[in-house]
């Protein structure tokens, strides 16, 4: 019997203390299912910048769904809890006349168990998938605030697995980099989450695990995901690719970003790392109406719906006989996020080190016709 531990990072490591906007859990909501355990819950946070308001919902009420959407300065919404707790999603929230301008909602909406049969590190269409583990309903039993920073941790039991789902997210609402993961920085208007799977049941040495996110959005373009190589920006030694997804709709800009290092410890050493799957998106998800269900219909009635997987590790890794841990980092937001550039250095060092081998070539031929033709002494 094997175990597994799974950090996988939308920013944000715990025991790090941030100056970050607090969460309240329920806000103007006095139904006994609000201040009682044992209930699904809707954790909200709200931050001025310049002429606009960014809020933030993080909610279990179906689907984990976590929100960041913008209104102009001062709108301030309301909660129909009452329908909110009969699944009753469509105009639970409520703008008062307020306009949302913009939005981003990410649902994290399944975990997925798959037997990587050629260990090549992706999931194929001959790889046995053992379980699909669709993310909802946490409830309140299972939720805390991090220590000094009022930022909400789902911790969600998987008995199937004999571990445990925890999922926490940390608004900072500035630009910042996590203190001691420094590798990329969110902006005013994007944020970190942190997902920690933990699991000890499975008996494979050819299981892998993948996660499935949808990306919800207004509009009707969806989103594309495309990768850049950088060179070493002072928190990743070397040159790698970093990858990006953008909305497509330039009135309604989000994006997300990420390098596909997967760390093998926890000190997460060079030496002990490797590599995400990251697969098409599909920009024309239907969503099944038995299991996606959330908060996200009371923005977006009609929302456009992307979604893609990602699976952890790459071909011959040895992943499970290793360490067992794995940890991997994003940003998500309302900004349009960009990595530490030296992009422009990559391509000049790439062009140099193609035409060192011509040019030495060439001054070796030059040589040789020089000393062939000159006259002996």
């Amino acid at each position: 019997m094997n175990s597994l531990v799974i950090v996988f990072s939308i920013i944000c490591l715990p025991n790090i203390i941030y100056t970050s906007v607090p969460f309240t859990r329920n806000p103007g909501c006095d139904r006994p299912e609000c201040k009682e355990f044992n209930h699904q819950a809707l954790y909200y946070a709200k931050n001025d910048i310049d002429d606009n308001t960014v809020h933030i919902i993080y909610s279990s009420f179906d689907e984990i769904t976590i929100s960041i959407f913008q209104t102009a300065k001062g709108v301030n919404p309301t909660f129909d809890y009452a329908a909110l707790f009969e699944k009753n999603y469509t105009n639970a929230i409520d703008f008062h006349g307020g306009k949302l301008n913009n939005s981003l909602t990410l649902v994290l909406r399944r975990l997925i168990q798959f037997n990587d049969i050629n260990d090549d590190g992706k999931m194929g269409v001959n790889d046995t998938t053992i379980d699909s583990y669709f993310i909802s309903n946490i409830k309140t039993t299972n939720a805390t605030f991090q220590d000094n920073t009022e930022q909400p941790t789902f911790q969600l039991p998987l008995d199937m697995l004999n571990g445990s789902l925890s999922i926490d997210i940390v608004y900072p609402g500035a630009t910042t980099r996590d203190t001691k993961f420094p590798k990329l920085k969110t902006a005013p208007k994007s944020l970190f989450v942190n997902i920690a799977v933990q699991a000890n049941k499975f008996s494979s040495s050819k299981t892998r695990f993948a996660f499935e996110i949808l990306q919800i959005l207004p509009g009707t373009e969806g989103s594309r995901i495309f990768s850049s190589k950088f060179i070493d920006d002072q928190y990743t030694p070397g040159i790698f690719n970093v990858y990006q997804l953008r909305t497509m709709d330039s009135s309604n800009p989000a994006s997300m970003l990420w390098k596909p290092v997967v760390y093998q410890s926890e000190d997460r050493t060079i030496e002990q790392n490797t590599l995400m799957q990251v697969y098409e998106i599909n920009n024309n998800f239907t969503l099944d109406k038995e299991n996606d269900q959330g908060i996200f219909f009371a923005l977006l009635s009609e929302p456009k719906v992307s979604a893609f997987n990602i699976s952890l590790g790459q071909a011959n890794d040895g992943f499970f006989t290793k360490t067992n841990y794995t940890f991997i980092q994003f940003t998500a937001g309302l900004d349009l996020l960009e990595p530490d550039s030296t992009q422009q250095f990559v391509t000049i060092a790439l062009i140099v080190s193609l035409a060192l081998p011509v040019i030495v070539g060439v001054i070796a031929i030059i040589f040789m016709i020089k000393r062939r033709f000159s006259p002996q002494e």
